[in-house]
């Protein structure tokens, strides 16, 4: 087997490793009704959320072994030009902001542009912080510099956004996780729409993981604190807008 068909066959391997721990998980919440705030159920979707790292671990450690590791870190953690943090941080909120004003600016009907979240915001950043250190050095800090290697940074992007939406699916029927109730291909779009403005600045970061995981940071919490339109173009236009900038600014390779 030459290299090529082997990396991509230990890509395809990250994303079974990923899916299958973190599926049988929600799996497993599902079929025995259990919460996935407290007990047993926590520690299931904790396993589920860790699930993306410890794939590409896996992978990673097996490929190339601890000098493959150090390197894998040192990419994930590498450090970031501050303009790319400030603008991986403020994208979500601009964009949220972006969508009250057009309903201002049209007086459409809205709700409250700020509310409460479910639960302590303290409670809540620590909850992002496993999310986002859980997903992110397998999404972006290992599947997608190969994709992009092999596909390119578009084609790429749009295959890991689907594969990362896709990812979710089981919470859509697990009682009390953001996702449940709600219909799956706008969650979709966004998340690939997402995953393009997230390629963009993770290539202007020398390919480093961190920006990314601040990205999706931000916009989990702005999702739980902001305004979100019923209106489903209407909250998905901004979004897709960005992503078609996000692919016309992409550049060929990840910066030096």
């Amino acid at each position: 087997m030459n290299r090529t068909r082997l990396r991509d066959l230990r890509t395809a391997i990250f994303f079974l490793i990923a899916y299958s721990i973190s599926w049988a998980a929600w799996i497993t919440l599902f079929a025995r009704h259990l919460s996935h705030r407290v007990g047993g159920g926590f520690w299931l979707y904790l396993a589920a959320v860790l699930a993306p790292h410890a794939s590409a671990v896996v992978i990673t450690a097996v490929e190339r072994g601890r000098a493959g590791l150090r390197a894998f870190y040192c990419l994930v953690f590498r450090r970031v030009p501050f303009r790319w943090i400030i603008i991986a941080i403020s994208v979500p909120p601009i964009m949220y902001l972006t969508r009250d004003a057009i309903a201002i600016a049209f007086h459409l009907p809205h709700d409250s542009f700020f509310h409460h979240p479910q639960r302590t915001l303290a409670a809540l950043i620590f909850g992002q912080l496993v999310v986002v250190l859980g997903e992110e050095p397998g999404w972006r800090g290992f599947a997608l510099p190969r994709l992009i290697e092999r596909l390119g940074p578009n084609v790429g992007t749009l295959l890991l956004g689907i594969a990362w939406a896709s990812w979710h699916l089981p919470l859509f029927v697990v009682l009390g996780t953001p996702q449940y109730g709600t219909p799956f291909m706008p969650f979709l779009v966004e998340l690939t729409a997402w995953s393009m403005v997230i390629t963009l600045v993770v290539m202007h970061a020398r390919g480093s993981a961190v920006p990314a995981m601040l990205f999706h940071a931000s916009g989990n919490l702005c999702a739980f604190t902001m305004w979100e339109p019923d209106t489903r173009v209407f909250a998905l236009g901004p979004w897709v807008i960005a992503a078609a900038i996000a692919s016309w600014r992409m550049p060929i390779r990840v910066e030096a």
